[in-house]
């Protein structure tokens, strides 16, 4: 992967997630996560094209996929579920914005 296609899939990872990683964070994180790897792979940078790269994410971290069919509050427990379990792996949170 290149290293403009890394940092467009990092921004976007802490964009829907507030999953902040850092290049090789990143790297190792799709060692562990053939699906995720595979999912930045073929994303053409689109935002509306990224759902896969968000179900893929939750996986690899969460163990769960992410939700489709949920309302706001559900989302939001999703989203803090997944960021504890990225806290735990070492990773660092940062707000995300509306």
């Amino acid at each position: 992967m290149n290293e403009e296609k890394a940092y467009r899939a990092i921004a976007h990872i802490q964009s829907i997630s507030g999953i902040k990683l850092s290049h090789e964070q990143l790297d190792r994180l799709l060692r562990e996560a053939q699906g995720l790897h595979d999912a930045i792979k073929q994303w053409n940078g689109e935002k509306g094209e990224a759902g896969h790269i968000a179900r893929t994410l939750a996986q690899a971290i969460l163990g769960e996929s992410w939700p489709t069919d949920v309302d706001g509050a559900s989302q939001g427990e999703f989203i803090n579920r997944l960021q504890s379990a990225a806290t735990q792996r070492g990773y660092d949170i940062v707000p995300i914005a509306d």
